[in-house]
């Protein structure tokens, strides 16, 4: 069951949607949809609160009150596997809907060739095996995070702190060179210092000396790493 949450406040346009919604699950039996449609920004957030997410959000992106980017981020900040499309009559919007991780945005009036196209890549991303986890044991259980979610790893007076997207923290058991070799298989990961681990996903620039990351923090490299960290940099920058 897909779980679609519509945020518009033109009923029109929800009608619009939604019929899309009843033709796409009609057309794909395997896959079925539940619908809760809202026309406020603040319903929606309310009962996210009460009963839990969606699987995908349809946003309208220009709202009184709030607009499609804002709700988003605030959709983000739970932290919870989501998709998100942005509804739009424009494509000026392209570049705020990457900074909240949108999967992209839909043209109104919506046609529906392109709400299946979306919505089915959507889809292919919340499978399982799109989102690949790592166990870390720690000193109070073992924990199953999202091989997305982590940021860095950093050994410290012989413990591995382990930085979420989220800002959480974790203190894995393992030592660093075990860590890096569970991580060896997902291309993003990189070892620019002997005491840290960093997920590319989050470098915001890189220097010969450094790499600055997303929240702000300074990872060291090693004179002897630079070249390597670099030519991998490079590489991961143009497959993105």
């Amino acid at each position: 069951m897909l779980h679609i949450g519509i945020c518009d406040d033109n009923q029109k346009d929800i009608s619009r949607v939604q019929e899309l919604a009843v033709r796409f699950s009609e057309q794909h039996p395997e896959m079925p949809v539940q619908i809760q449609a809202y026309s406020s920004p603040y319903d929606l957030l309310d009962d996210i609160e009460k009963t839990g997410g969606f699987d995908l959000y349809l946003l309208d992106v220009v709202m009184p009150h709030m607009t499609g980017v804002t709700l988003a981020r605030r959709i983000r900040e739970r932290k919870e596997r989501a998709e998100i499309l942005f509804l739009t009559v424009s494509k000026e919007y392209a570049v705020e809907a990457f900074s909240v991780k949108a999967s992209g945005y839909l043209i109104k009036p919506v046609n529906q060739s392109a709400f299946e196209d979306a919505v089915l890549d959507c889809i292919h991303r919340l499978s399982p095996e799109n989102n690949p986890s790592l166990l870390l044991k720690s000193k109070d259980g073992i924990h199953r995070i999202s091989i997305c979610e982590l940021m860095c790893v950093e050994s410290f007076n012989h413990n591995q702190v382990c930085t979420l997207s989220d800002g959480s923290m974790l203190e894995a058991s393992a030592t660093l060179s075990e860590l890096m070799e569970e991580l060896k298989n997902f291309s993003v990961f990189v070892r620019p210092h002997r005491a840290y681990i960093v997920n590319m996903d989050f470098i915001r620039r890189l220097t010969a000396r450094e790499l600055l990351l997303t929240d702000g923090k300074r990872i060291p490299i090693s004179q002897s790493r630079y070249g390597e960290i670099k030519n991998s940099y490079f590489t991961y920058m143009l497959h993105v």
